[in-house]
């Protein structure tokens, strides 16, 4: 007798951000959801993150009925401050064009995962926690996934979400082709609190070519910092303490007018040695792929949630309007994953060479910091409101009309 399997219309591998999301949009459009994670408990969450989210994803909690994780007990509204050379962008009226996508949010994965997956089994997801999807075959117009761990068994769905991040087992599975860009940084975090929040809780930023510093300010009055640090310094940090006090004495000489001396560690230094630029198909052997088991991105760039999320409504949006045609669906889902993340990609893979020269970089900012318009395109940049190619044009119009400024007044006669 042919054993029959549990049928779904959608298996989610990957409880992360990403993944969860995704379920949750599919069952809200009256799906059945199977969400699959190896994690063990409802609460675990993901540690080593920025925990910026930015505004571009922000329409998407809502879409969750997820808005409370940007109110003020979940997260912090923030907005991002650069330090550059040469002085400092600090746009006023902050993101974008409406209140929607107005602020960036530091929130605490420790915070939305274990909410975001409550709100998954809410909508009656079906959630298997302590298991992993160990085989996937397929069969005329389905898959059926096999599983080991606390819910060993045998599932199928018309679709398979791979949602399993970086290092992805579906992946793996079905051997998805994955492409690498070098990253020329390691980066480092720490949490901890006695380091009053900036003015406004403005994210400050401090972009120098081969070392950067990131002030977050979370929930809670306590502080999350990363450092962004030219690879071949890798064997001055050391280790423990020593790193502890390396990055700390960064800090104070990026950021002088901030007050480090109360800060308590919270935590150990965390980071990688080695975070390259990872890049797989959103759809390999009609499975899709969303969050880093597409796109992983440098670290510095902030953008794992917001890209997770976006690639998740992408997702979901394709199928509410496909239904059980999974070839279009997926064909649209590709599409939609391709015309709004590569452009991104590769400013964020460009960005992830320390390339250009100090005085390249100084005549770049000496530019943006004389155009208060050219400061808001790239504090829009930043929050993936505006892409790469949007800002160039932007810049080149702005360097222009400098130079033209300049010329004018160097041919206006002496007084």
């Amino acid at each position: 007798m042919t054993q029959i399997f549990p049928l779904y219309d959608a298996i989610v591998v990957g409880a992360g951000v990403a993944g969860t999301a995704a379920a949750i949009l599919l069952a809200k459009a009256g799906l059945s959801v199977s969400l699959v994670d190896p994690k063990r408990s409802m609460t675990d969450h993901k540690s080593l993150c920025t925990h910026f989210v930015q505004p571009v994803g922000n329409h998407v909690f809502a879409d969750l009925g997820a808005s409370d994780l940007l109110g003020p007990e979940c997260s912090i509204a923030t907005q991002a401050k650069f330090f550059v050379p040469g002085g400092t962008i600090d746009a006023p009226t902050g993101y974008g064009k409406d209140d929607i996508h107005s602020s960036a949010h530091n929130l605490e994965r420790r915070v939305m995962d274990p909410l975001l997956r409550q709100l998954a089994a809410a909508n009656g997801v079906d959630i298997k926690l302590a298991t992993r999807v160990i085989g996937l075959e397929r069969s005329d117009d389905l898959f059926t996934a096999h599983m080991d761990g606390a819910q060993a068994g045998s599932v199928r769905a018309r679709y398979v979400i791979a949602a399993d991040g970086r290092m992805s087992d579906i992946a793996r599975l079905v051997a998805a082709p994955t492409q690498t860009t070098p990253n020329d940084r390691f980066a480092y975090f720490i949490y901890g609190h006695g380091i009053a929040a900036p003015q406004d809780n403005r994210s400050l930023f401090v972009l120098n070519n081969a070392e950067m510093s990131f002030l977050y300010p979370l929930i809670g009055e306590r502080t999350l910092l990363s450092v962004y640090v030219k690879s071949d310094s890798f064997g001055d940090w050391g280790t423990g303490r020593t790193r502890v006090d390396h990055l700390i004495d960064q800090f104070k000489r990026h950021l002088p007018d901030v007050d480090f001396n109360g800060f308590t560690p919270q935590t150990p230094v965390m980071g990688y040695k080695r975070y390259d630029n990872q890049l797989r198909p959103a759809v390999t052997n009609d499975i899709a792929f969303v969050g880093d088991a597409a796109l992983s991105l440098d670290p510095m760039s902030g953008v794992g949630c917001s890209f997770g999320l976006m690639s998740a409504r992408f997702l979901a949006d394709a199928i509410g309007r496909h239904g059980p045609d999974r070839n279009a669906a997926l064909a649209e889902y590709e599409t939609a994953h391709a015309e709004f993340f590569s452009p991104h990609a590769s400013g964020i893979m460009a960005d992830a060479r320390v390339a250009k020269s100090e005085e390249t970089s100084r005549k770049i900012y000496a530019t943006i910091l004389q155009d208060d318009r050219l400061k808001q395109r790239y504090l829009d940049l930043t929050g993936r409101l505006v892409t790469p190619s949007q800002f160039q044009k932007s810049y080149l119009v702005g360097a222009a009309k400098q130079a033209a400024a300049q010329q004018k007044r160097a041919m206006e006669p002496a007084t």
